[in-house]
């Protein structure tokens, strides 16, 4: 028997997490090799969105709603935890025609085996959408807020270690309904997409270092193959050849 919230239910149907999630923002494959969790905002004329966590081994789905995460909030971007805790970035963004109803964005760690909200707070003030975030090397979470601020987080104190308004430097990130921002490569390197270009993250001074001007602006999406950075643009895809 397949789960969602307790009914049981066919694991075919489309459209499963409906209307708690109508457009999808963020799809995180989980290390553990067999959980797969998608996140996004609801649907029309709604307010909080949710999550949709599928068990490859089961082929049983959960789907949490925004009242047993954050009330008014969709999660927006994704980190797994050590020990199976999850960091949640929030967006206070309605659906489509929906009310904005929540103030600011805020950081959340579940627990994936209870499926509960273990912690929450608002960390950076003004926030609205916690854009994208990615697990550095040394347990620090990096992230974006806003597509301008950087940050970077420590989950086992849960406090923002250092943030920083990017934009009159570098301009902002990338952009569009997932903004992937952060492109790892095989030798460690992470990678940044912004809108004017391709730049290094130093994970440990975390100066952002601009690395290549692109001809047009960078839009939706990004990553990595056979040592070239693929982005879009408007209806164009693109790439940049990574120089060793």
């Amino acid at each position: 028997m397949n789960t969602v919230e307790g009914k049981e239910c066919n694991p075919n149907i489309v459209g499963i997490a409906n209307p708690e999630i109508n457009r999808p923002h963020d799809l995180l494959s989980h290390p553990d090799g067999k959980t797969v969790i998608l996140a996004g905002t609801p649907g029309y004329g709604l307010t909080g969105g949710g999550l949709l966590i599928w068990d490859r081994e089961a082929r049983r789905p959960v789907v949490l709603k925004h009242t047993q995460l954050i009330p008014d909030h969709a999660p927006m971007s994704l980190v797994a935890l050590p020990d199976r805790k999850l960091l949640i970035g929030t967006t206070i963004a309605a659906g489509t025609g929906g009310q904005v109803k929540a103030k600011v964005a805020e950081l959340a760690i579940l627990d994936l085996d209870s499926n509960q909200v273990e912690w929450h707070e608002p960390l950076l003030e003004k926030a609205a959408n916690y854009s994208d975030m990615y697990m550095g090397p040394n347990g620090l979470v990096f992230g974006f807020v806003d597509g301008n601020r950087f940050f970077v987080f420590d989950p086992k104190t849960r406090k923002i270690v250092m943030e920083k308004n990017i934009e009159a430097e570098l301009g902002r990130t990338s952009g569009s309904q997932q903004a992937r921002i952060f492109i790892p490569a095989p030798d460690g390197k992470i990678y940044l997409l912004l809108n004017k270009g391709i730049a290094l993250l130093n994970p440990e001074t975390f100066a952002i270092t601009m690395l290549a001007q692109s001809p047009v602006p960078i839009g939706p999406g990004g990553d990595w193959l056979d040592g070239r950075i693929y982005f879009g643009s408007g209806s164009h895809m693109y790439s940049w050849q990574v120089t060793q």
